[in-house]
């Protein structure tokens, strides 16, 4: 794996007034970088932030504060800004619902190309559609249906090959998997194995199912009220939890063995506790917010 950075966030808030006296923080000084050909887990309670942050990062939302740097340069530039959009590709957790219901299969996946006033008919490209097509478990039999004719878990593969079509530099995948029925998901999560450990794509991976994102992840973050809490190399982070809410997560991690599962104890944690401010590192690469 490469130790490149190919994104950054910087003391990255995102913050939304209500009115006079709320305001949600959305994002509240998160500092993360991601290593070019790694996957980095982004795990977190509904709410706590990981989804915004990871549109953050895409150029979604425009931040409130702090920075983000792509490949180096501050995104407040517009040249590296429109290099992340035309470099940075996002799954959603129903892609289906974003496919265009009025386009077939060949249309979409093309799309991209087309935004980015790319060609659509040489044979480079033609070369790629077909390679992206048979990796995404896709063939040549769905290009001219539309979404609605498609199952989910082939809805979803369409928007995988709609995003490795650009050839990104990263992806992001935002709860690609919690839509689907179980079978499905293994099948999907498979995939993005398969591509990354054969091409070396970067994926920003977002989701609440620990025990997939232990499978799949290099690294992991666990984000609480718009914060980052802990972050590290994934066996270090899930064998060695340091921060109680970390610990209250994994604890809640179902284990397909019937004893440990009758003597396992859930640990709580209060999630309206005041976090602190100073990431300290514990071990190498393995960092966590000191408690108050």
């Amino acid at each position: 794996m490469a130790t490149d950075t190919i994104i950054e966030a910087k003391d990255l808030c995102l913050h939304f007034k209500i009115d006079e006296d709320y305001t949600v923080k959305a994002i509240d000084g998160v500092s993360l970088e991601i290593k070019d050909g790694e996957v980095f887990g982004l795990v977190g309670e509904t709410g706590c932030g990981k989804s915004t942050t990871a549109r953050a990062l895409c150029g979604m939302y425009k931040p409130t504060g702090g920075d983000i740097l792509y490949r180096g340069e501050s995104v407040k530039r517009k040249e590296t800004l429109n290099r992340m959009h035309k470099e940075i590709q996002m799954i959603f957790q129903d892609s289906g619902a974003a496919l265009n219901p009025r386009m077939t299969v060949e249309k979409i996946i093309l799309e991209p190309l087309k935004i980015h006033h790319m060609p659509v008919n040489s044979a480079d490209i033609k070369h790629r559609f077909d390679y992206i097509l048979e990796k995404s478990g896709l063939d040549k039999s769905h290009l001219s249906k539309y979404p609605q004719e498609l199952s989910g878990g082939q809805r979803q593969r369409v928007a995988i090959a709609r995003s490795l079509i650009m050839e990104p530099r990263l992806v992001v995948a935002d709860e690609p998997v919690a839509s689907l029925d179980i079978s499905i998901q293994a099948q999907i999560i498979n995939l993005f194995k398969h591509l990354q450990n054969e091409h070396g794509f970067t994926f920003l991976f977002i989701a609440h199912d620990l025990s997939v994102v232990r499978f799949i992840s290099d690294r992991v973050g666990v984000m609480l009220k718009g914060r980052l809490v802990e972050l590290g190399p994934t066996e270090e982070l899930f064998n060695n939890p340091v921060h109680p809410y970390t610990k209250s997560l994994l604890s809640a991690i179902h284990i397909p063995d019937p004893e440990y599962e009758r003597n396992k104890v859930f640990l709580e944690y209060d999630t309206e506790k005041p976090l602190g401010d100073i990431m300290l590192e514990v071990s190498p690469g393995h960092f966590v917010l000191e408690e108050i």
